[in-house]
């Protein structure tokens, strides 16, 4: 290396022979002028570096950006644990680091020295909830503060809050400082660039590393809307999983003021109509799944502890309490829900029907008729706007059938179904007789020409945008769309 060029996202090194490597900022203050750099990916991405020592042999380092890091691993050797890191495009096929490389760096347990604890950088008791734990990180914030001078103490408590809000990375930290001997976890599985010191494979496939020098995981930030009714809880924390968008969020009530939540949440959660914005910061991480006979890599985006914000809309308390309502009132009408439920099984039955046999029993107004076989998945959106055009609409079984002023709509508001539209019948008594006794399969394959009998017109299936599921109804149904209804 010949010279040192910094910028303001990456520095560059100009090489001997002219070329140059584009390389993070961090990465400069471990280099020196001496060193022998020597590129393995055609992108720059992974950098050996051989440095020379007057009475000893070289010291090499490795910088790199990896990919997913395996689960920890026993070594053959018996000389303990040691974790696989993925080189994408890179000759280097992976990194392979030692246990006791990620209990220093991560974990700060070094056999050698007594630092203080995780907990001790955030000044919080070992048996502190999570809640607890954003309680002295937001105090800790406030401590060190934005001075420069506080930079580096102020990132070591982040590092600390960060595992420690984290109920797998806290299982494993207090394991390892029980028994040093424990597997360590690489925390929230790898995808950023690494620094470390080690050495080469005999045939240079692979790096062996005995000390992180420096990780800089990949981050994005996003703001997120959720629906709350998508968290699991659990008695200190919520889960909050979105499949579609790949990404995971774990809250703690210290995000949730006025609110307290425990495992019965779980029972009625469904009933929930509120969504929360959560703004955060994510890094990618993945595991690998068996299908079909190959081993895939499903990757996602974990939300970090530290960076999230938590905005509640106005309202949650009062949409928890309806909920919570609605379950207590399907479990006092068991039995009437019961008979109701039987009969919808049967024919179709008209909500005006069930809503005056709820007068009748005085049930509370909080308990509507759709309540009676609305399941957990069930999205409000598809059955809300059908039903703002309908003049009545109809139970039947898991679907609810929609009187438009030109069509009739049967539709199933869970994923995976699409919504079948058909023309407005002439007699709506002698269609519904029809339509019980054939099944969506025979509409759609006309069996015994029952799509024709039933004036069947189309089916729209629904993809990730709701606003153009809705769209295509309209256009069927031989409507137009208000656009404050589109976007709402």
């Amino acid at each position: 290396m010949t010279e040192v060029i910094p910028g303001p996202q990456h520095f560059a090194c100009c090489l001997a022979d002219g070329s140059a490597i584009d390389l993070p900022p961090f990465f400069s203050r471990f280099l020196r002028r001496a060193d022998g750099l020597t590129q393995l990916s055609p992108e720059g991405g992974t950098v050996l570096i051989e440095r020379t020592r007057r009475q000893s042999q070289s010291q090499y380092l490795l910088y790199a950006r990896i990919g997913h890091v395996t689960q920890p691993r026993e070594s053959e050797n018996g000389a303990g644990f040691f974790v696989r890191a993925e080189v994408p495009k890179s000759d280097l096929s992976a990194v392979l680091l030692s246990g006791e490389a990620i209990r220093r760096y991560f974990y700060l347990l070094d056999a050698d020295k007594r630092p203080i604890s995780l907990y001790g950088l955030l000044r919080a008791s070992e048996l502190a909830t999570p809640a607890d734990l954003r309680v002295a990180w937001r105090i800790r914030q406030l401590e060190l503060g934005l001075y420069p001078a506080d930079a580096a103490e102020r990132a070591r408590a982040e590092r600390a809050f960060n595992i420690l809000a984290h109920s797998e990375l806290r299982g494993c930290y207090d394991a390892l400082r029980r028994d040093e001997d424990a597997p360590p976890l690489f925390p929230y599985g790898g995808c950023g660039s690494i620094l470390v010191e080690g050495h080469l494979s005999d045939k240079g496939e692979a790096f062996f590393a005995n000390r992180i020098l420096a990780y800089k995981p990949e981050l994005v930030s996003r703001r997120v809307s959720l629906l709350l009714r998508q968290c699991e809880f659990f008695a200190d924390r919520a889960i909050c999983r979105d499949p579609r968008r790949k990404l995971e969020i774990s809250l703690d009530p210290g995000l949730f003021p006025g609110i307290d939540w425990d495992l019965t949440w779980n029972q009625w959660k469904h009933w929930l109509r509120n969504r929360i914005k959560v703004d955060a910061t994510f890094v990618q991480t993945g595991k690998y799944r068996l299908r079909n006979g190959e081993w895939t890599l499903r990757t996602w985006f974990t939300a970090l502890p530290s960076q999230l914000r938590v905005t509640l809309p106005e309202g949650i308390a009062a949409d928890v309490e309806r909920a919570r309502a609605i379950h207590a009132l399907l479990g006092d009408h068991a039995e009437v829900v019961g008979k109701i439920r039987a009969e919808i099984e049967k024919q179709t039955v008209e909500h005006v029907q069930i809503q005056d046999w709820f007068d009748r029993l005085g049930v509370s107004s909080h308990l509507k008729p759709q309540h009676v076989t609305w399941r957990p998945d069930y999205e409000p959106y598809y059955f809300e706007r059908l039903r703002r055009r309908c003049a009545t609409w109809f139970l039947f079984r898991g679907e609810y059938l929609f009187a438009w002023a030109n069509v009739l709509i049967s539709e199933i508001p869970q994923p995976g179904h699409a919504t079948y539209v058909f023309a407005k019948p002439e007699d709506i008594h002698l269609f519904m007789d029809r339509y019980c006794r054939a099944t969506r399969e025979d509409v759609r394959r006309n069996r015994d020409n029952v799509a024709a009998d039933l004036g069947f017109v189309g089916r729209v299936a629904r993809g990730g945008k709701k606003e153009r599921w809705l769209n295509d109804v309209l256009k069927l149904a031989g409507e137009k769309a208000d656009y404050m209804e589109v976007f709402d």
